[in-house]
């Protein structure tokens, strides 16, 4: 079984585990040396057995996970493990990454065919990376969007369905009036968070061809992966959430339609996309998640210390626009500043506050 449409099948025939401490893992040669499985949350698991492997590239070091892996009626076994998530599109990238490692003589000598092979490795959990941060943006900015049209009157509803952009190419993630909001989600402990451009955490005087800014928050929520429960949320969840509201709130047909739409075309350019009607029981869509802190910053105070245009543009020899950096905000900048708990935010940001 070398070839990659024979390894293919047998990665769409193998069953999820029926729970956490079960695995069957299906071996793809009698060398059993390259074997797939998938774990209960139906992810696509890749056993290479052996000695640990050394990955010259940090990315698939640090993806790659060497032990003792424990099967129930079956003897233990040393491997180095990939672990990707559950899009069907990542059948294809597994099944191709075991033809080529097998093409590579990994039953021979699995250190040679892994250094053959690392590059393509690599590739593959740069995607993988991609989709876990679209999962996670998408989380944050429906969490938002879920906040504020609780809080709203029936009759903003629709306008606030509206205001969300983050789902497409746009300065903002949201806009509301002359008020900007930029949406960050981190699984990490603080406020820490990559910045695309000085124009995130700068109002917009509207040379850009855009209205001015007024207000510009950047919304900083932090997610953690949790046990399912009460206190948790799934992004399934939030859209049905959203889509109850706005039809609660005489909003529903083409204002639902186009929301749904705007949700599967998040993250479309980069192979995710979440497709409601269809997709709800994805384990990829149906991660519970927890809220460990829900912050919205003013980024016009100066006690915000971040990058602005002009810190840049004083350096004749640098493209503004070409600037990326990682902003770490304080718990507290200044009094007030920032507003913590989602419903705080979301009325701040309606007016209320």
């Amino acid at each position: 079984m070398t070839t990659y449409e024979a390894v293919l099948q047998l990665i769409e025939d193998v069953p999820s585990a029926a729970s956490a401490g079960h695995r069957d893992v299906r071996w793809l040669t009698g060398a059993r040396v390259v074997g797939v499985a998938r774990d209960h949350d139906g992810h696509i698991e890749v056993f290479l057995a052996g000695v640990r492997l050394s990955p010259g590239s940090s990315a698939v070091r640090d993806a790659i996970e060497f032990r003792a892996w424990h099967r129930e009626g079956a003897p233990s076994f040393d491997a180095s493990r990939l672990l990707f998530p559950s899009f069907s599109y990542f059948d294809q990238v597994a099944a191709f990454i075991c033809a080529e490692l097998l093409r590579c003589g990994a039953d021979v000598s699995l250190r040679q065919a892994f250094a053959q092979t690392e590059p393509i490795i690599e590739l593959a959990i740069q995607r993988l990376r991609l989709s876990n941060q679209v999962i996670l943006g998408l989380a944050g900015e429906l969490l938002l969007l879920d906040a504020l049209c609780r809080q709203a009157a029936d009759e903003q509803v629709a306008r606030i369905a509206g205001s969300w952009d983050g789902w497409k190419r746009s300065s903002r993630d949201f806009s509301w009036g002359s008020t900007g909001i930029e949406v960050k989600a981190t699984t990490r402990s603080g406020s820490s968070h990559l910045v695309e451009g000085v124009h995130q955490v700068e109002r917009s005087d509207g040379s850009d061809g855009g209205a001015p800014e007024e207000r510009l928050f950047l919304v900083s929520i932090g997610l953690q992966l949790a046990a399912p429960g009460d206190n948790a949320f799934t992004i399934t969840h939030l859209v049905e959430r959203i889509i109850a509201r706005i039809e609660g709130a005489g909003g529903g047909g083409s204002v639902a339609d186009n929301f749904l739409a705007h949700v599967a075309e998040y993250g479309a350019s980069s192979g995710a996309g979440y497709q409601h009607s269809t997709q709800m029981p994805d384990p990829s869509y149906t991660t519970p998640f927890l809220t460990s802190f829900f912050r919205a910053y003013d980024m016009s105070d100066s006690a915000v210390e971040v990058l602005r245009r002009g810190d840049v543009a004083v350096r004749h020899h640098v493209d503004v626009n070409s600037v990326r950096f990682r902003v770490e905000l304080p718990i507290i900048a200044s009094l007030g500043n920032p507003i913590v708990g989602a419903n705080q935010v979301a009325r701040a940001i309606l007016g209320a506050a």
